[in-house]
C-alpha cells in the first residue's frame, strides 16, 4: 500500500479534521468536504496542488527507500545524553504537518506515512 498519502487539515467553520487523499486529488477536480459541518474546501490554488504533487512524490521517494530507512534514526542530544529515535518511529508517532500557504491564508496539514490500521495494529500486539 502506499503510505503517506492520507492527509488532514482543520475544518476552517467546525474545527473538526477534514480528511483526505493526495491520490484523489490527482484524479479529481471535485472540492474537499468536511464529513461534520459538509462545507466544502476547493483547492484550486496552482501553487498549493503542486505543492501537494511534489509531496506525494516526496512520499513514493520516502517508500522506495523504506529498506534503507528502516535502519536510519535520528540522534537527539540532551545535556551529555545521545538518544536515537529510529525513523520509522518518527513517521508513525510524531504528528508531521506540512505548513503552507494558500493565497495569504496559513493551512496546517497533518499527514503521517504508516496507516492507522498498521498503528492500531502495533499497539494491539
Amino acid at each position: 500500500m502506499f503510505k503517506g498519502h492520507e492527509l488532514e487539515f482543520e475544518c476552517q467553520l467546525c474545527h473538526e479534521p477534514v480528511e483526505f487523499s493526495v491520490l484523489d486529488l490527482e484524479d479529481s477536480e471535485e472540492p474537499l468536504c468536511c464529513s461534520h459541518c459538509q462545507k466544502k474546501y476547493a483547492l484550486e490554488d496552482e501553487t498549493l496542488r503542486r505543492q501537494l504533487k511534489k509531496f506525494v512524490a516526496l512520499c513514493r521517494e520516502i517508500h522506495n527507500a523504506e529498506e534503507i530507512l528502516s535502519h536510519t534514526s535520528v540522534g537527539i542530544d540532551i545535556g551529555d545524553s545521545r538518544v536515537k529515535v529510529p525513523y520509522r518511529l518518527l513517521l508513525t508517532r510524531l504528528n508531521s504537518t506540512i505548513d503552507l500557504m494558500v493565497g495569504d491564508q496559513p493551512l496546517s496539514i497533518k499527514f503521517r506515512f504508516e496507516p492507522r490500521e498498521d498503528l492500531r495494529r502495533i499497539r494491539d500486539e
